[in-house]
C-alpha cells in the first residue's frame, strides 16, 4: 500500500495546486526526496503504517474475515471479490 506524496505550493494552499509528479536530478527534487525520508522515519517511529502482512481485513462481499494481504489474495483469486476493509 503506497500514499502518494504531494508538495503544497504554498502554505494553505487549496489541494488542487499539489503537485504530486517530480523531475528527477534537480534541487527541488533533492529537498522533495530528503523531506519526503523525514516524513517516513517520523511515520515509522510513530508506528503510523500498515503492516500489510499481518493486518485485519473483512471482505466487503460475505464478510469473512482475513489476516493480511496473502490471504486477501487467496480470497480474491478463490471467489472473484476485491472489495475489502481494514478493521
Amino acid at each position: 500500500h503506497y500514499d502518494a506524496l504531494a508538495l503544497a505550493a504554498f502554505v494553505d494552499a487549496p489541494e488542487e495546486l499539489d503537485v504530486t509528479i517530480h523531475e528527477l536530478g534537480n534541487a527541488q527534487a533533492s529537498e522533495v526526496e530528503r523531506g519526503a525520508a523525514r516524513l517516513v522515519e517520523a511515520c515509522h517511529q510513530a508506528r503510523a503504517f500498515t503492516d500489510t502482512a499481518n493486518f485485519t481485513l473483512r471482505c466487503g462481499v460475505c464478510l469473512v474475515g482475513l489476516k493480511g494481504e496473502k490471504e486477501a489474495l487467496v480470497h480474491a483469486k478463490a471467489t472473484g471479490h476485491q472489495n475489502f476493509q481494514e478493521y
